[in-house]
């Protein structure tokens, strides 16, 4: 299908369009809401065709294996919308386009793109559509560029964005490999200084170098080792020669001369030189977090560990800028060896997490922000949930409307507690399978680790930062102790008690660690770094002059244990879990109320 807008399009460059086709597919059927729509966007060498049989090459679409019946977008489900991109070669404007009036294709004299105005070639589509809010706007790589475009430029017109595979500009090392493709394009004699179409000529070995130099970028050194190694093609020993002695000559060599088959020369310097030109904080005054200021999108960021192309450190910068505009923003770095074009392979962890995430935006999912407890696809058996009896103490130290974050949040219990009450909550989980649980229950969560990404918060950006049954597995609780109470203006802190009456029996009598419901590791497996007491923790608050509060010491049913008194021996060795709540203390020392005061005595607060 062509789109054929009747206003010229204005361009970055200064120039404009006259004329404007946009080339793009559509899966599925639009609802009677026009609440189901999904923009997927896609990368340098990518096209409309996203899933079925490609008209040219007769492969599978760049994205057949998301895009599809019974898969993560699901046409009946979803309408799914992949336009081709400004500037491309499958049908939209670009440099191979007639020009208007004429019968001699642009070539150079095609004006310079930007991905924003990709953008806003594809706005339009979506105006034509009739489409005034979509579901979602999806893209990896060059796709997520224009994912996070679409996210600064029309956030009202979308409730979420997933960058994947992506950064917020391009860096000087991808810059480098994108101009060492343009020259190889442009050394071929056959490039005729862009004018080859019009001698039906191709420069088919400068873009076949080209796209091999670029192909190496997509790969990793363990992907490659594993599928090739040092393995000769086709010849049981080396020819000392200039031929293709190893499987991975020819598999590049392969890439290379297929792809002149299906994409144009001058496409690719264009489409190359706009991704160098991406730098969505230039244009707010070099604070990314400006793009995202008026952004009420939801957020769910995708990088994998082997991509050195779009490392996850330039994930976790989109982060850090979303966190400091108070974005509504999850994040998730998927373990593969795959490279950075782990998103168009079979990689089932990011298909659960973009499902549950569709799922969540769509309502679909029984965690969604405005349902109720959770529950459904994400959330499994635990039971190591069911004996979270801390979890009802720390709702209720939690004020209405409270902004919080929750670190170490597991599969999101508290979190869909908290929401489902009126708060707002934002989770931290290290294991890959409790965020893709919080995902699928509409929760925003973020892959990362207590002791090294709380830097990534603001100062004061929540209010209330609980660490519950966490303290003992970070490697350094002092630290992170100090970054909560820097990011949250109370800190919440609920452990086993290492100091309960059970635990000194095991060691008294049988000269063991401790093994119970709440610590029900052998020593050796125990992801436990460190088994604190009662006393041991007020020790800690004591010598970093913290104002404890409120002090619950919980029996092994969860019930708060009313005689033990405020700290000191009996609520050590009588709580079988401990949950503070701490402040910043001006004085030092204990401070807060005394024992006989509200919350003083053991006793659930209100």
């Amino acid at each position: 299908m062509i789109f054929r807008p009747d206003e010229p399009l204005a361009l970055a460059c200064g120039e404009a369009l006259p004329q404007l086709e946009i080339a793009y597919q559509t899966y599925g059927a639009l609802n009677a809401e026009k609440s189901n729509a999904v923009l997927i966007c896609h990368g340098i060498t990518g096209d409309q065709h996203a899933a079925g049989r490609h008209p040219i090459t007769e492969k599978p679409g760049w994205w057949d294996r998301v895009v599809g019946e019974g898969k993560v977008l699901d046409p009946s489900r979803y309408f799914v919308i992949c336009a081709n991109v400004l500037g491309g070669c499958m049908g939209s404007t670009g440099p191979g386009s007639l020009k208007p009036g004429g019968d001699k294709p642009y070539g150079l004299s095609f004006p310079a793109i930007t991905i924003g105005d990709m953008v806003e070639a594809q706005r339009r589509l979506i105006d034509h559509l009739g489409i005034e809010r979509l579901l979602c706007v999806i893209g990896g790589s060059m796709g997520g560029m224009q994912a996070l475009r679409w996210a600064a430029r029309y956030s009202d017109r979308l409730s979420g964005v997933v960058p994947i595979a992506t950064a917020a500009r391009h860096s000087a090392q991808n810059i480098a490999f994108h101009e060492v493709g343009r020259q190889a394009i442009m050394a071929d004699p056959r490039w005729r200084g862009g004018d080859y179409a019009e001698r039906g000529e191709t420069p088919q070995k400068g873009l076949a170098v080209a796209r091999m130099a670029a192909h190496i970028t997509y790969l990793s050194e363990p992907a490659l080792h594993r599928k090739f190694g040092r393995n000769l093609q086709d010849r049981e020993r080396v020819s000392y020669g200039f031929e293709a002695d190893f499987q991975i000559e020819s598999y590049l060599r392969h890439q290379g001369f297929t792809f002149v088959d299906r994409f144009d020369a001058n496409s690719y310097l264009y489409l190359t030189r706009a991704m160098d030109y991406f730098d969505l904080a230039a244009d707010y005054g070099g604070n990314l977090a400006k793009a995202f200021a008026a952004s009420a999108s939801r957020f769910c960021l995708i990088s994998f560990t082997s991509d050195w192309l779009f490392p996850t450190a330039d994930s976790r910068q989109i982060l850090r800028a979303l966190n400091g505009s108070a974005a509504d923003a999850s994040f998730v770095e998927i373990e593969s060896d795959k490279g950075h074009d782990a998103f168009l392979l079979d990689e089932p962890e990011m298909f659960g997490v973009l499902d549950g995430f569709l799922k969540s935006l769509s309502g679909r999912s029984d965690g969604r922000r405005r349902g109720g407890r959770g529950g459904g696809e994400g959330e499994g058996g635990s039971s190591f949930r069911e004996n979270r009896v801390d979890l009802d103490v720390i709702a209720g130290m939690i004020a209405p409307e409270a902004r919080v974050l929750d670190i170490g949040c597991g599969d999101g219990e508290l979190l869909s507690r908290l929401i489902a009450s009126g708060r707002r909550g934002v989770g931290i989980e290290l294991s890959q399978d409790g965020v893709n649980r919080c995902v699928a229950r509409g929760l925003s969560v973020v892959q990362g680790d207590a002791d090294t990404d709380l830097a990534d918060y603001p100062d004061g950006a929540f209010d209330d930062v609980v660490l519950s049954q966490t303290l003992q597995a970070v490697g350094r609780p002092r630290a992170v102790l100090e970054q909560m109470l820097r990011i949250g203006s109370r800190a919440i802190v609920s452990f086993p008690n290492f100091g309960h009456w059970r635990c000194r029996l095991y060691l008294a009598f049988w000269g063991r660690m401790p093994m119970t419901l709440l610590l029900p590791h052998f020593w050796f497996e125990t992801p436990n770094a460190h088994l604190c007491t009662v006393m041991d923790f007020e020790r800690l608050c004591w010598e970093m002059g913290l104002r404890m509060e409120r002090f619950v010491g919980l029996d092994g049913g969860g019930k708060p244990r009313r005689f033990l008194g405020r700290f000191g021996f009996l609520a050590n060795l009588f709580s079988e879990q401990a949950v503070f709540l701490l402040t910043r203390s001006s004085e030092g020392g204990f401070g807060g109320l005394a024992p006989q005061e509200k919350g003083g005595s053991g006793e659930t607060p209100e």
